[in-house]
């Protein structure tokens, strides 16, 4: 689950890359059904990846290439969000979505069901996407990317490394290190908790992680020991980092701010190349257990729509060349404008290897893929209810009972300790009292004024 990842969007053209033992052609299924005159498709794609046109050029080159006679119409983002909050539009023939609505998807009828003769190269699909597409023998999707909460750090942090507990990457980090919105050096970790359906899966994979638990059960009573796990994360960044909504943690890490920061693996698009080099990254771990992790990914449907208009085979044939091994090699590789891969996480063991060839980065990534036996992020059918009943409640829980204390401005710069207590306290006065601390350096100190360290921070809206 990527949402409000928001990073930026690029050209495309195809890298076509071969592997031993893999040919540079996917099979795909026979189409029966004849193409009409005018017969056109219409494709929504995943809108929070970091270069979206290069898996629309990617598709289209491919697709012009097996069926010059029927175009492709592409929906935008305003038409089409993964699956969060929109249906699947009617006039979509093939839409790409969250699988954590799987199921809701699949009761309510908008997933046409698929045998596995249709499925193209489907031993060449890591084991966690495959399972999580199929149900009663039929599949009810083709896996097209993965994601996981990655903990990314530098490589000489030996602390972290060898961390593999939320209690020993808490050792490593502490806690109530800093209280800006950007650490002062490097310190603490980054984490986004800015958003509901964010905090509501967060939470949800740390109740798996304690508990073994799959898929987790939707309940309207939060548990006390996997919010407790999911406040321990805030609590190592800090209140105004983890509430920020921008997108520039991975940035801000690159630039030599905090410790750690946890994000997806396209994260490392933001980075520079010399940050790339000099990082690690695991799954962040939610917990001290060791049961199997969540993985998000993202999928293609087929519409069952499709019927009704007569393009199911031809939608089925799309599907299955948009997960295929040369477009994912286009849509995700490095393109016209940009030399380096979008950093996305494949579900083709065939696409990591390719790419690793290249960038040795993807062999890392398929390393979290074979090692920590995931599984997928897949909720039951009640996941839109219980989102709009239970993430609000969620949110204020997970920032609630912060105890590090926040930074607000004094008016103007402090000039000493003496000073600062004449500053500081009346602006803390509201806030839960001043805790004693000051700067005048940035990040903590902005726009010419001091920054007062105060006891408590801003009521959860």
């Amino acid at each position: 689950m990527r949402k409000g990842t928001g990073l930026s969007i690029g050209l495309a053209l195809g890298l076509l890359l071969t592997v031993s033992g893999c040919t540079t052609t996917s099979a795909r299924p026979q189409v029966s059904q004849q193409v009409a005159t005018g017969q056109t498709l219409t494709v929504a794609l995943y809108p929070y990846v970091p270069r979206q046109a290069q898996f629309q050029a990617a598709i289209t080159t491919a697709w012009a290439s097996v069926q010059p006679n029927v175009p492709l119409t592409f929906l935008d983002e305003s038409q089409w969000d993964g699956g969060y909050k929109k249906d699947p539009p009617a006039n979509a023939d093939v839409y790409v979505f969250d699988a954590m609505f799987f199921e809701y998807f699949r009761a309510k009828g908008w997933l046409e069901a698929m045998a596995p003769s249709e499925i193209a190269n489907a031993d060449d699909f890591v084991q966690y996407a495959k399972a999580g597409v199929q149900s009663g023998g039929s599949y009810y999707a083709i896996p097209q990317l993965g994601c996981a909460s990655i903990l990314f750090y530098q490589k000489t942090d030996t602390a972290l490394d060898s961390a593999s507990t939320l209690s020993e990457v808490k050792n490593a980090l502490s806690q109530c290190t800093y209280t800006s919105k950007v650490p002062p050096d490097r310190r603490g970790l980054m984490v986004d908790m800015s958003g509901g359906t964010t905090n509501a899966a967060t939470y949800l994979a740390t109740l798996s992680s304690l508990t073994g638990a799959y898929p987790p059960p939707l309940s309207n009573q939060i548990d006390p020991a996997a919010m407790s796990n999911v406040r321990l994360l805030l609590a190592m960044a800090s209140y105004e980092n983890g509430t920020d909504g921008s997108d520039q943690r991975p940035a801000w890490f690159s630039q030599g701010w905090g410790r750690a920061v946890i994000g997806f693996t396209e994260s490392m698009s933001a980075m520079s190349p010399e940050t790339r080099l000099g990082i690690d990254f695991k799954v962040m771990p939610l917990s001290d257990n060791d049961n199997s992790p969540m993985f998000y990914a993202d999928v293609v449907g087929v519409n069952t729509t499709t019927n009704q208009r007569g393009t199911r085979n031809l939608a089925v044939q799309l599907a299955n060349l948009m997960a295929s091994r040369d477009t994912m090699l286009a849509s995700i590789g490095p393109d016209g404008t940009q030399p380096y891969p979008q950093f996305l996480m494949a579900t083709r063991p065939s696409v990591f290897q390719s790419l690793g060839q290249s960038f040795p980065i993807y062999n890392e990534m398929y390393s979290l893929v074979t090692q920590d036996n995931p599984v997928m992020f897949k909720l039951d059918a009640g996941v839109r209810d219980w989102l709009t009943a239970m993430k609000t409640n969620i949110s204020n829980s997970a920032l609630s009972d912060y105890p590090c204390g926040c930074d607000f401005p004094a008016d103007g710069l402090i000039t000493d300790d003496s000073a600062a207590a004449a500053a500081c306290n009346p602006v803390c006065a509201g806030h839960g009292g001043w805790s004693g601390t000051w700067t005048n350096q940035p990040p903590a100190a902005q726009d010419g004024n001091a920054a007062c360290g105060c006891n408590a921070c801003p009521v959860p809206q």
